[in-house]
């Protein structure tokens, strides 16, 4: 409840912004033709939309988003908690890992191009390649700070094994793999425009690319608000299922592995701490 309480402070910033940038037009720091202010912007992005152009687009790059993400993310958790586990795949894997980690992924658009085509999977490709690195690395980070004391209060438990990686050690990395996904996430869209900006004809990056070589100044900012509210939305999502009754429910099964329940949030705490004592004891 305290959370949709607050949650009309995540308007604040986004209304202030928006009368700012009124008021700049107002005084003429902003030249309309190059920056149109919210009043003129916001009817010309009604009009795009209601004409079904933008929806259009949208709709392209929503599903090379959604179609490069869903690619990436079991894969990389998958490897990623197996890197995690084993020290030496983990050695083995680690220096191929951490170079791509370090290369634009837009830099590999030719070499992709040149292997497989000027296709729809040439932009897949190259845009589950960002998400899937980001999350291969988030989830390894979370295995690895799983504490040690965590796991031994498994162990006392009765957890071993699968029951340990099911109850103990996957929902205590959980929180480093939303993590891993929603940086990802924004990575992919990051790549998606990108590469529609040079190899495609339709999508949002195409569409700013039109918009851009035209200069329709009205056609780059709406573009540019439709890319933010689909940005928002798609990390509103992951945040809502790292910080509601997903992360709580896999908190609590983590105290009792031999039950795969616990009676309460506070009981959980409680038994932690105990096994924790038991431990330095």
């Amino acid at each position: 409840m305290a959370r949709r309480r607050g949650s009309w402070r995540a308007f604040i910033s986004p209304v202030i912004a928006i009368l700012l940038w009124e008021l700049l037009a107002a005084a003429g720091i902003l030249r309309p033709n190059y920056v149109p202010p919210p009043s003129q912007l916001g009817p010309h992005l009604v009009g795009l939309l209601s004409g079904g152009e933008l929806w259009r687009h949208l709709c392209v790059t929503l599903y090379r988003l959604s179609l490069s993400f869903l690619f990436a993310l079991i894969p990389a958790v998958l490897l990623g908690l197996s890197l995690g586990m084993s020290r030496s795949m983990r050695l083995a894997v680690e220096p191929i890992l951490n170079s791509l980690y370090a290369i634009p992924k837009i830099a590999l658009l030719p070499l992709v191009m040149l292997v497989l085509g000027v296709n729809e999977r040439t932009l897949i490709f190259t845009s589950t390649l960002t998400s899937f690195v980001q999350m291969t690395v988030s989830t390894t980070g979370g295995v690895l700070a799983v504490d040690r004391s965590i796991l031994e209060a498994g162990k006392n438990y009765g957890a071993t094994g699968w029951r340990l990686f099911r109850y103990v050690l996957f929902p205590s990395a959980l929180p480093d793999i939303f993590t891993g996904m929603r940086i990802g996430l924004g990575l992919t869209l990051v790549l998606v425009i990108a590469v529609e900006l040079t190899a495609a004809q339709e999508g949002l990056g195409a569409f700013l690319w039109t918009a851009g070589q035209t200069f329709a100044a009205k056609n780059l900012f709406s573009a540019f608000v439709v890319i933010g509210a689909a940005a928002v939305e798609r990390c509103y999502v992951l945040v809502t299922l790292n910080s509601g009754r997903v992360m709580d429910r896999a908190m609590l099964i983590g105290c009792h592995p031999e039950r795969g329940k616990a009676a309460t949030k506070s009981d959980c705490l409680a038994q932690r701490r105990k096994g924790r004592q038991g431990i330095d004891g």
